[in-house]
């Protein structure tokens, strides 16, 4: 298991740059997240969705054998050991990662310094309760860049920032771990367009037409007066009352927003549904997944929460339930348009945001998208999204619902009416 201040794996030394402890609040950084971002993600302000998201996540992803001795344990022991603990917390939200990632790259980056890129990978949601707070301990690290981050230019740092909460038994788990490539401010903003940014950008671009036909997206976005004032109530930084210059992470909380759409064009976007279609066709987990899904559903129609004449198309609505996880996200910009009054930090800036699926592994869940950033139809931005996607209701988690006697649609206890037999 992974503990603060602990690194797994990698002989690279890294240099300690600071700690800090923030407390998470759904009303300050959950709820001021969502206006700020747009957010229509449920699991970030609707606790039952939340847990029905986390249940599923438990069931499918792995998260969670960090915690609990479970590191060895298969889906079904990590499903029931941790989701009866998960079922006791009913009036949680999950923190969006995105905007856990902006608090961590505000307390550590500079404004003045020039951000070459920024890596994130998002490895365990925070659970935060509608009432109180969580601690969220954040920690940074500098550790020498490789010759692609500093392209033969001086003054280039590498810095790590990793963010530990407590998992759902209360033990201290890894939520995220981001490198930033940054540079001293006092570094040419051309020369690192030139020598870095410009040849990610050239690879980056060839994304775009790896799968023609699948959905894609393109949205207006801007950052307000008011968003400014939100952005600075979010990553607690600067005078207060002040309204803190957008820096990238601002913008990069836009994304998932757009993500999101994106994602449920996937349901009517005919080329990925014969692709998927194919996948499970006569699969042998399938066909065990919906029968341990049907068992289910018997035991709401014995209940009375359902007719049985409705039995198929329950069975059908929880099959086609889908398990998203923004699992990781890497941007790269332009520091010419992100510099003190540059184009991309101006108050009211407007930008276009296009995103597109550029690749999936349906055996891995895999689905990777391209992500940018325009203004005057010239890139400020550009990088990838990886999404883990698969079934929501596995078939442990079926068999799971089945034995704890809970409605999946609303994680209440199933109330026995005889006269439903």
């Amino acid at each position: 298991m992974t503990t603060p201040g602990g690194e797994t794996g990698g002989a690279t030394a890294r240099i300690p740059l600071g700690k800090a402890k923030v407390p998470v609040r759904f009303g300050e950084q959950v709820i001021v997240s969502l206006l700020y971002n747009h957010d229509a993600n449920p699991v970030h302000h609707r606790p039952d969705h939340a847990i029905q998201w986390m249940l599923g996540l438990l069931a499918a992803q792995g998260v969670g054998g960090s915690e609990g001795g479970l590191e060895k344990a298969g889906p079904q022991q990590r499903t029931y050991t941790l989701g009866t603990k998960l079922l006791e917390r009913q009036d949680v939200v999950v923190m969006p990662g995105i905007v856990l990632a902006a608090i961590c790259f505000e307390h550590f980056i500079k404004p003045d310094e020039v951000t070459a890129s920024i890596t994130t990978s998002f490895t365990y949601p925070l659970l935060v309760p509608t009432k109180g707070a969580v601690d969220v301990t954040v920690e940074a690290y500098e550790v020498p860049p490789t010759p692609s981050q500093h392209g033969g230019l001086a003054g280039c740092r590498c810095v790590q920032i990793e963010a530990f909460g407590p998992g759902i038994t209360s033990q201290q788990v890894r939520l995220l771990k981001m490198e930033a490539v940054v540079f001293k401010p006092d570094v040419s903003h051309e020369s690192v367009f030139e020598k870095v940014v410009a040849p990610q950008f050239a690879e980056l671009s060839k994304m775009v037409e790896k799968l023609p036909g699948f959905p894609a997206l393109r949205h207006p976005s801007s950052i307000s007066t008011e968003d400014r004032r939100r952005y600075t109530r979010i990553v607690e930084s600067g005078p207060a009352g002040s309204a803190q210059q957008i820096t990238e992470s601002a913008w990069q909380c836009k994304i998932p927003r757009v993500l999101t759409e994106v994602i449920d064009h996937l349901r009517h976007n005919d080329a990925y549904q014969s692709e998927v279609t194919a996948y499970y066709a006569e699969r042998p987990e399938e066909a065990e997944r919906r029968d341990a899904i049907r068992r289910y559903v018997k035991k709401e129609i014995k209940y009375g929460w359902l007719k049985e004449a409705n039995e198929d198309a329950r069975v059908q609505e929880l099959a086609e339930m889908a398990q998203h996880l923004y699992a990781r996200q890497h941007t790269v910009f332009d520091p010419r348009k992100f510099r003190a009054e540059g184009i991309a930090t101006a108050p009211g800036a407007q930008m276009r945001l296009d995103l597109k699926m550029s690749d999936m592994k349906l055996r891995r869940g895999i689905h990777r998208f391209y992500t940018s950033g325009c203004m005057q139809d010239e890139a400020v931005f550009m990088g990838e999204a990886t999404v883990m996607s698969q079934p929501l209701v596995t078939r442990d988690l079926a068999n799971f619902l089945y034995e704890v006697n809970h409605s999946f649609s609303t994680l209440r206890l199933f109330d026995y009416n005889g006269s439903a037999e």
